[in-house]
């Protein structure tokens, strides 16, 4: 690994660095960094210059502190946590128009380049959205699903605009009850999970089209749901 040149700013130069690793692959996104004392000793500078550096990416959405356990990454580019702080303040109607366009797309290419892999780990998540006992477990199995289905796409900017949009996340948190309302919830997502199990279902088929029209539905499905309330505090 190339120390950092010491006629450039060193925090600067520490950032760049990083962005590359990241971006080449090196550190995946949920990678934990090595520790600053680590990175500081690996560039040849001082553990400041690693901290101002890495607060830069963090500040550009790339990586995120965590008080206590480090420093994780979060995006492989800028992209994503760009396109993520637009989506807050563009109208809700045309940000839900904007996923519907890439998860539909997302399905039909998953259906035509999915490894057999890629199938069947879309295929695992979905089990794991039906056998859910909880709001908890069911929102990772939901969110795996939706991003193996991006992966499986086979372009990599077309996830990055995904991740940006906020993916499916937010329908997810909206919808998804705590574990304490969501037997009520499970008895109402019915239609929900026959979607999904339609985009399964096309993309091992090699279907495009109805993974495409399987998918939009998902989507559309889940904006129809109304949003799960807490339950009320029990007095004491």
């Amino acid at each position: 690994m190339a120390r950092i040149e010491s006629n450039i700013p060193l925090a600067a130069r520490v950032a760049e660095q990083l962005r590359q690793r990241i971006g080449s692959g090196e550190f995946t996104v949920g990678t934990k960094l090595p520790t600053e004392l680590q990175l500081a000793q690996e560039l040849g500078v001082s553990r400041n210059s690693v901290r101002e550096g890495i607060r830069a990416l963090v500040h550009a959405g790339m990586l995120r502190a965590r008080a206590g356990d480090g420093t994780y990454v979060t995006a492989s580019d800028a992209l994503a946590p760009a396109l993520r702080r637009r989506a807050t303040t563009e109208r809700a109607v045309h940000v839900e128009e904007v996923r519907r366009l890439l998860e539909r797309e997302g399905a039909r290419l998953a259906a035509l380049r999915a490894t057999p892999e890629q199938r069947v780990a879309l295929r695992e998540a979905h089990t794991a959205r039906l056998k859910a006992k909880s709001g908890a477990e069911y929102m990772e199995a939901d969110l795996t699903f939706h991003h193996v289905l991006m992966e499986a796409s086979g372009n990599p900017l077309l996830c990055d605009l995904y991740r940006g949009t906020g993916g499916i996340e937010e329908s997810v948190h909206r919808v998804t009850p705590a574990d304490a309302t969501y037997e009520q919830f499970a008895r109402r997502r019915g239609e929900l999970d026959a979607a999904h199990e339609a985009v399964v279902a096309a993309v091992e088929a090699g279907n495009d089209e109805a993974a495409a029209q399987a998918a939009l539905r998902s989507v559309l499905l889940s904006e129809e749901l109304p949003s799960v309330e807490p339950p009320p505090e029990t007095p004491r």
